[in-house]
């Protein structure tokens, strides 16, 4: 059942954003912070980019279900999830070869 998914799902999902989150604070509250080339620019907008996804995310599970079939909404939910952490996680790759 769906409703066995849910609980690992926001589960990760707050550990995906806590870090996120923690990292966008650490990098920004930095007195030496500027977004002044193309690989600050690529990780800042991945990594909002990503955080704004899995909280799309996160309002889908938390929110009551719609009628119509629920495996195909948690599917789409999924393909969400996914996309938020490669869109986060890979823009910190590439940034890292720039």
């Amino acid at each position: 059942e769906i409703k066995d998914y849910r609980q690992p799902l926001v589960t990760s999902l707050g550990v995906i954003l806590g870090f996120l989150v923690g990292f966008q604070a650490h990098w920004v509250s930095d007195e030496h912070f500027a977004l002044s080339n193309a690989s600050d620019w690529l990780v800042f907008a991945g990594s909002i980019t990503g955080a704004a996804i899995l909280l799309r995310v996160l309002f889908r599970m938390l929110s009551p279900p719609e009628a119509g079939d629920p495996l195909l909404r948690y599917r789409r939910t999924l393909r969400l999830y996914v996309s938020g952490i490669a869109i986060a996680f890979l823009s910190l790759i590439v940034a890292a070869f720039l």
